[in-house]
């Protein structure tokens, strides 16, 4: 890792256990088809913690060299593991990536929303300054510490249609999903 001279990007994906979380990663970002992150089709984990790996990604960002380190993340929920063990693994892989996957199967539902809002409530307590916490804080100096943020919902085969029949987009399907 010392003898990277380029700027380094870091993708990390993290949602729900059994969700494929490590089969994206593999598919999509790592180009991989047999070998990769270890999936499985049983309910048992593959992944524990968090997973970098290996190799990094070269590709261009703005026309200059960047290199992309990929970090898989054990799913949230899993029957052998409490609420704080699954906050600190997705909030560690939330703190040290640039770019941040939050992996959801068939439709944005409670479930999912409640995992984010926990992660969101926590990192309101990080301290940005000594004296000063992120929800005291300017949102432009908020932004500066978080990542890019990329909700995949996977396997969504609904028509996406509001409740007056009307077409609607994904932006406003998200909009609609997260209103009170």
């Amino acid at each position: 890792m010392s003898a990277i001279k380029e700027k380094v990007a870091i993708v990390a994906v993290a949602g729900k256990y059994r969700t494929g979380k490590s089969f994206l990663l593999n598919r999509i970002i790592l180009n991989k088809r047999a070998s990769g992150f270890g999936v499985g089709s049983t309910i048992n984990a593959c992944t524990k913690g968090l997973w970098l790996w290996s190799e990094c990604i070269e590709t261009k960002h703005n026309g200059e060299k960047l290199r992309v380190l990929v970090i898989d993340s054990e799913g949230i929920g899993a029957f052998d593991e409490d609420v704080n063990h699954d906050t600190k693994i997705f909030l560690l892989a939330l703190l040290l990536c640039s770019t941040f996957i939050f992996n959801s199967m068939n439709t944005i539902d409670e479930n999912a929303i409640n995992s984010l809002s926990l992660i969101i409530n926590l990192s309101k307590e990080l301290q940005l300054k000594k004296s000063e916490t992120l929800s005291e804080s300017d949102p432009e100096d908020i932004q500066k510490f978080f990542p890019s943020f990329l909700w995949v919902v996977r396997d969504f085969s609904l028509r996406l249609i509001d409740t007056y029949g009307n077409q609607i987009n994904q932006k406003q399907y998200l909009e609609n999903a997260l209103q009170e």
